[in-house]
């Protein structure tokens, strides 16, 4: 059981939660982009949290299932057609043999997800299914390729996303960032400017980093010796414009950390399309593990809202 890929896209991967305990190897986290499209497309199926799903960027991507199944979409809104009728994001469909879905350009936010039931059962490498084509971990999609999934029973229930829980990807984009060690090396006329200047995305970001354009911050501390990173790390290059490290993000770095941004902003970000305005604001410890908490939880039989059945 399988889709068949007929036109792979701009760029689609598979990926999963990512790969853990291989930064001392040199290995990135990886994973998927947008967690929380993630967690909603598995849980719209009953799925594990931790199961692979097709990361579609900028769309261009079309596929016909060779088996009946269950899958969900979330995330941008690409104008999914399945056998050439539009429809709705952020809810599951049941797909039988020969059913064609095409993805189109995106018309709001950058990543769509595809899940199915039981999750896509690609290689795993260093504990994980997901690819990294920076570091030559697994590949990208090409035509011809067959994206396999287990045998399930389909259920016919059909479960969609509440509408509260659908995330805006045009709205301003404000970044929850905390502090880092190395945040006093700025001065406070550096970080003033830091903090009043609104960014924009720039066009060369990808799953590596997102870089910002804008206002530079002058007379930037030196660069450093390498020293381990995290995603979510702020880095201020020589030219005194921000780097957002992301997945795909070597473990060492060089450049000054001004701060970290927040995982649950990370997912809001990387939805946004190039010169879209970025802006950041401190955060402390204590409200960032209380953000966490509430979205560990979030998804456990007592907290999640039940997604719509029909």
């Amino acid at each position: 059981m399988s889709f068949k890929v007929i036109k792979p896209g701009f760029y689609s991967s598979v990926q999963d939660a990512g790969r853990f305990g291989f930064a001392r190897a040199g290995l990135a986290k990886s994973g998927v982009m947008d967690k929380h499209a993630y967690c909603w497309a598995n849980y719209l199926l009953d799925n594990a949290q931790t199961d692979a799903v097709l990361e579609i960027t900028f769309g261009d991507c079309l596929m016909e299932a060779q088996a009946p199944t269950q899958i969900a979409v979330t995330g941008a809104d690409m104008q999914l057609q399945i056998n050439g009728d539009l429809k709705e994001n952020w809810r599951s469909y049941q797909i039988r043999a020969g059913d064609i879905l095409r993805w189109g350009t995106s018309i709001t936010g950058m990543r769509a997800y595809l899940a199915v039931k039981g999750g896509f059962q690609t290689p795993i490498w260093f504990n994980a299914r997901s690819v990294n084509k920076r570091e030559h971990i697994g590949a990208v999609l090409s035509a011809g390729d067959s994206l396999p999934f287990v045998e399930n029973e389909v259920d016919m229930t059909v479960r969609s996303v509440p509408a509260g829980y659908r995330p805006d990807y045009q709205q301003p984009l404000v970044l929850h960032m905390l502090p880092s060690y190395q945040f006093d090396h700025f001065t406070p006329e550096q970080v003033k400017a830091f903090f009043k200047t609104t960014y924009q995305i720039s066009p060369d970001s990808d799953r590596t980093g997102y870089r910002l354009q804008g206002e530079p911050i002058s007379d930037v501390p030196t660069k450093m010796t390498s020293e381990g990173m995290v995603v979510g790390s702020v880095e201020i290059t020589s030219k005194g414009l921000p780097i957002i490290l992301l997945n795909d993000a070597p473990t060492i770095g060089g450049y000054p950390k001004i701060g970290t941004v927040v995982s649950e902003d990370l997912a809001k970000l990387v939805q946004r399309q190039p010169n879209t305005e970025v802006r950041f604001t401190l955060t402390t410890i204590e409200e960032t593990q209380h953000r966490k908490q509430q979205w560990l939880n979030f998804f456990s039989t007592s907290m999640a809202p039940r997604a719509t059945q029909s």
